[in-house]
């Protein structure tokens, strides 16, 4: 698979990288830091689709402003659509890992229902939601919220999270190297803002609006979001929409759960 990078500057001064191997597939970001929706998502969607993974503002090779509230999902949607008209993108399959769903989600709603913001009409062929955050407000206790909010302070935190919060497989043998490397290429506002205030975010008034045919891929053993609240907080929100639940998986899917 070859594939190309490209910086897209948009109006709000952010510059966004994107990992393209050709439209029309555009697979967005997560929560996490990877330069692409977990660490073999896209590239194995590479192999059979054209797909470009973008870094969301402040992960990755991407930049953003230097002010602590510059992350709330709509503007994540913003920049995503920016993007997607940059590279004349006319047809579109959306796929979003985490908070990259609740991204999808509400980008997916606006699509569905007019052109984009960006002036430019993108078709919107259908969503993909991996490990989906629901669309409506996350509040978590105290002390997990304070983990979250150090989760990313540094190598030793990182490859915890990895080891034991998002991943099921990993727990007693080794990591690949560039997840803990890439966890640790957020900005400190970017790595706040999810804990902070981005997952209280409600955007369920909008996804009624989706109107394309939608798939749902769970991990059964999700400990970041679990199976009974994908069923009830997501997969109700969407009628007729196919999940697939993906043993032996965690939040990050492997390659094995995937091709299986």
């Amino acid at each position: 698979m070859s594939s190309t990078t490209k910086v897209t500057k948009l109006q709000s001064g952010v510059q966004i990288n994107a990992v393209i191997s050709h439209p029309p597939a555009c697979a967005q970001h997560s929560d996490l830091p990877t330069p692409t929706p977990g660490p073999s998502l896209v590239p194995l969607a590479a192999t059979a689709y054209h797909t470009i993974g973008l870094d969301f503002r402040a992960w990755g090779a991407s930049s953003s402003l230097d002010d602590k509230g510059a992350h709330p999902i709509a503007a994540l949607a913003d920049d995503t659509e920016e993007v997607m008209a940059a590279l004349n993108i006319k047809n579109v399959v959306l796929v979003g890992l985490s908070m990259g769903a609740k991204v999808g989600q509400l980008l997916a709603a606006r699509m569905s229902s007019e052109t984009s913001n960006s002036g430019r009409a993108v078709t919107l062929r259908g969503l993909v939601l991996v490990s989906p955050t629901p669309p409506t407000p996350l509040v978590l206790p105290a002390d997990i919220r304070e983990q979250q909010l150090h989760a990313y302070d540094s190598e030793d935190s990182a490859e915890f999270v990895a080891r034991n919060i998002l991943t099921s497989t990993f727990q007693s043998r080794n990591l690949p190297s560039f997840v803990v490397s890439d966890m640790l290429r957020g900005s400190k506002w970017a790595t706040k803002a999810w804990p902070t205030y981005a997952m209280t975010e409600d955007v369920s008034g909008a996804v009624t609006r989706v109107a394309v045919p939608v798939l749902i891929l769970a991990a059964a053993e999700d400990a970041v979001e679990p199976l009974g609240r994908v069923q009830v907080e997501v997969c109700s929100r969407f009628p007729g929409a196919r999940l697939e639940v993906l043993d032996g998986c965690g939040h990050l899917l492997n390659d094995s759960g995937l091709k299986g």
